[in-house]
């Protein structure tokens, strides 16, 4: 039963999550990007806090001889890099990148995940990961064509900006383990997201000095404005990590990656509702991102029901 109730909170973590990119080039024509960085996790921040206060005093202190270490200063890259820089370039991407094409890209995660593995903390490669890199690089690819008049591919800029932002989220992903050993993932990602945030005002404000941002940010006339912006804040960014918790913490990180992989159907789907329709080279790049993806998901989901030592309980 506690498994079901992991599945249906990461089905709804996927619903609310295709909502991000819609939502985000929405709010790209009232705010700038920077400040639409910083204001989504710097918002988020106090909640987390309650949030963490709340569950912690619910749980028992660590075992003796438990295997706690303390990151320090690192806790400050970890924060600036991974939150940050990650949010900033996330952003900016969006707002230069077809939102359709953006929406693919999200899907291309985990296959970033693990060049940056390999690349950064020399983790081997498994070889089941190969076919979702090469079809994330194929089906990104074709996402940028089109074939009416002026250049063949609408490439803007931004999707080079939105996969490095994937790059400094795997980075802090992996390197958020091996530095808060024994933290829970909540109070990893809290206090990583406070100074994300600190680090997130100063580039707005460095933004806003070299004309890249307006400062202060004007204010919306229309209250569906603030609606959308309290919804990345409090739901996608607040609820959306306790829910990505949740799963993981009842069905294990494999399965809840196979559950992303609704993300941008989603976000397709919006943009379609709306009146953005997918060209086909946009379906069928996604299409072989998500095939690329789920191929190799479903067989380390096989490898780890094979595998005893992989079975074991994630970190809370």
């Amino acid at each position: 039963m506690t498994k079901w109730i992991g599945y249906f909170g990461l089905l709804l973590l996927a619903l609310l999550w295709g909502t991000m990119v819609p939502a985000v080039a929405h709010l790209l024509h009232i705010w700038d990007p920077y400040f639409l960085a910083a204001f989504r996790y710097v918002g988020a921040v106090p909640l987390m806090w309650v949030a963490l206060s709340l569950i912690d005093r619910r749980k028992a202190p660590p075992a003796s001889g438990a295997a706690v270490t303390r990151p320090g200063w690192r806790i400050w890259p970890l924060g600036i890099i991974g939150i940050g820089i990650y949010s900033a370039l996330y952003t900016v991407g969006v707002q230069h990148c077809h939102p359709v094409t953006a929406a693919i890209l999200s899907a291309t995660s985990p296959a970033v995940a693990a060049i940056v593995d390999l690349v950064v903390f020399r983790v081997p490669l498994d070889k089941r990961m190969l076919p979702a890199i090469l079809l994330a690089i194929i089906g990104g690819a074709l996402a940028t064509v089109h074939f009416g008049a002026g250049d063949m591919f609408d490439f803007r800029g931004g999707e080079i900006l939105i996969v490095t932002a994937f790059a400094c989220w795997s980075w802090y992903s992996t390197a958020a383990q091996r530095w808060c050993r024994g933290w829970s993932q909540l109070r990893i990602t809290t206090t990583t997201m406070t100074t994300g945030g600190a680090g997130l005002i100063v580039i707005y404000l460095v933004a806003a000095a070299l004309g890249a941002a307006i400062l202060p940010p004007p204010m919306a006339t229309d209250p569906v404005d603030w609606l959308v912006l309290a919804w990345v804040t409090v739901v996608l960014v607040a609820f959306g990590v306790y829910l990505w918790n949740f799963g993981v913490k009842r069905t294990g990180v494999v399965v809840a990656s196979l559950y992303l992989n609704l993300v941008p159907v989603v976000a397709i789907g919006i943009f379609a509702l709306s009146g953005t329709l997918p060209t086909w080279p946009q379906i069928l790049g996604g299409v072989l991102v998500i095939l690329g993806v789920l191929m190799s998901e479903l067989q380390l989901l096989k490898a780890k029901k094979m595998d005893p030592a992989l079975n074991a309980a994630q970190p809370s």
